[in-house]
């Protein structure tokens, strides 16, 4: 489908990135491809804040989150401009947008569904990677980030009333270090079970420091804490991600 120069009105809606314009779109070998542009056509040198001229474009190949049944393509053409300033030491630089950062091979769309389904759904990064299009290690790279920003949130673990505990092989193999791991995932009533904290080996006083960081202090205005062992306890949780077994959890 070719869209004028005003582009797609509703194909931008259903895009639904403000700032955004939907020059194309079409179905290419199963995958659902967009051509895309930002809206504004002028910008500032980032260094002199001179406005720049307009110098050339680069199309940036990005991976956004599935639209059904289907992988969707973004070929973002990306605008270069040159600053007008003689003095200025930067001559050339390209535009920036929410919709990804530079270099990025995910939208920041995409990265937010992913880390998501891991969070609360029964998936795994493999499965992610199939439905984005993608290798494992590329949507490994882009959630590790989001999932160590949000483990660093304040108040993350408030409210945990009920924990269910799991200690598992997550690896095949007989031999080689790593191969076990124990996950915690909040069971509190009224919420939706999600990945609390997910640490490499199942030793006691590892799951003791666990668990102190996920009680915290005592507060008298939340009920007694309720621990479930067994993996009958963590039925979302029997096939826990790869990359959600590093030291430092998810």
């Amino acid at each position: 489908m070719d869209c004028n120069d005003g582009g797609c009105l509703t194909a931008a809606v259903m895009f639904g990135v403000p700032g955004i314009r939907v020059l194309a779109a079409g179905e290419v070998g199963g995958e659902l491809h967009l051509l895309v542009e930002t809206v504004e056509r002028v910008g500032g040198c980032h260094c002199c804040g001179v406005v720049a001229v307009a110098h050339r474009r680069r199309e940036h190949l990005l991976r956004d989150a599935p639209f059904g049944h289907r992988p969707v393509v973004v070929m973002w053409r990306k605008r270069i401009f040159r600053c007008a300033e003689a003095a200025c030491p930067v001559e050339t630089f390209s535009e920036e947008h929410p919709l990804a950062g530079e270099r990025a091979a995910l939208t920041a769309r995409a990265i937010t569904w992913a880390a998501d389904a891991l969070e609360c759904d029964d998936t795994t990064v493999s499965a992610l990677a199939r439905r984005l299009g993608v290798g494992w290690h590329t949507v490994w790279r882009a959630v590790k980030v989001e999932a160590t920003r949000r483990a660093a949130r304040p108040g993350r673990l408030a409210g945990v009333a009920t924990l269910g505990v799991d200690e598992h092989v997550w690896r095949p193999g007989r031999y080689g270090a790593g191969r076990e791991v124990t996950v915690m995932v909040d069971l509190t009533r009224g919420r939706d079970g999600r990945l609390a904290v997910a640490a490499a080996g199942h030793r006691p006083r590892p799951l003791r420091h666990r668990l102190q960081g996920v009680a915290g202090r005592p507060d008298p205005g939340v009920p007694p804490r309720r621990q479930a062992r067994g993996a009958r306890s963590v039925p979302r949780l029997r096939r826990a991600p790869r990359g959600a077994c590093d030291p430092g959890g998810v």
